[in-house]
């Protein structure tokens, strides 16, 4: 998996109570803080539109909790994997304990 914009975040995630977001989708991961909305942020290849026209999941972080917004081309055995790819990312071990959730429930990664 590739991992971007784990910089634009890294000041956020050193903070108590933080609040980050991503698109996800099989390969990639892109990262920004959570001030921007999913919309605005785009990469080639990576987007997320409303009303399922872009092909990214959408993802808030905070401390502990992955969740990611329903997007009807993605079902929960999808995510999972996703999830188990990204988290086994070595940027990502700040973050590999943390509980995702897809559509309101809890996901095993």
């Amino acid at each position: 998996m590739t991992i971007a914009g784990i910089e634009s975040i890294q000041h956020c995630i050193e903070q108590p109570g933080y609040f980050v977001k991503c698109l996800l989708i099989d390969t990639v991961a892109v990262f920004f803080p959570g001030s921007i909305q999913h919309r605005d942020v785009k990469r080639e290849g990576v987007s997320y539109e409303d009303d399922y026209r872009g092909n990214a999941l959408a993802a808030t972080i905070v401390p502990g909790r992955i969740d990611i917004r329903f997007h009807q081309n993605y079902h929960d055995q999808r995510v999972s994997s996703i999830c188990r790819n990204l988290l086994s990312c070595p940027d990502m071990a700040w973050a590999r304990s943390f509980s995702v959730i897809y559509q309101g429930r809890l996901l095993t990664t």
